[in-house]
């Protein structure tokens, strides 16, 4: 089954995009259009184009208490919401943790790797890389299951 992982957030949305079979979440991209119907917009184009079968979306939970809903917390889940009206089985994962394992990750990457000379680039590519950690620890925890 094809998966679309998103890391979420109010300026930029990662993506990645993994399967089940071989259990494997690649970058994709980041899209940073500002308008929420523009933004579902693209996801829609980009699960048609792709085949997305269901969808991994990383909420942010705060380290300290999980069980805490904080702003970030709700503009996801409202996030979230508007996605299920594609039709599309759309599971939460835990992000604790991936945008700063994606921040190291770029930080050791080459410039080529970083997909730019200067570090602007950088934090550019954190949120797709973001999202492959979404979706890769889903992807993980599914197959152990």
């Amino acid at each position: 089954m094809r998966v679309l992982g998103i890391d979420f957030g109010t300026v930029r949305v990662g993506l990645a995009l993994g399967d089940t079979e071989s259990r494997i979440a690649s970058p994709w991209g980041v899209i940073t259009e500002s308008d929420r119907l523009a933004l579902l917009s693209r996801l829609h184009d980009v699960m048609k184009r792709d085949f997305v079968e269901a969808v991994v979306i990383g909420v942010p939970r705060p380290l300290k208490d999980s069980s805490k809903v904080n702003l970030q917390v709700r503009i996801t889940k409202s996030f979230i919401e508007d996605v299920k009206r594609f039709g599309l089985p759309v599971f939460e994962e835990d992000e604790a943790m991936s945008s700063k394992l994606a921040l190291q990750q770029v930080t050791h990457a080459s410039p080529v790797e970083r997909g730019r000379k200067r570090g602007a680039g950088a934090i550019e590519k954190r949120d797709d890389l973001a999202a492959a950690s979404i979706l890769q620890t889903w992807l993980d925890r599914k197959s152990v299951a």
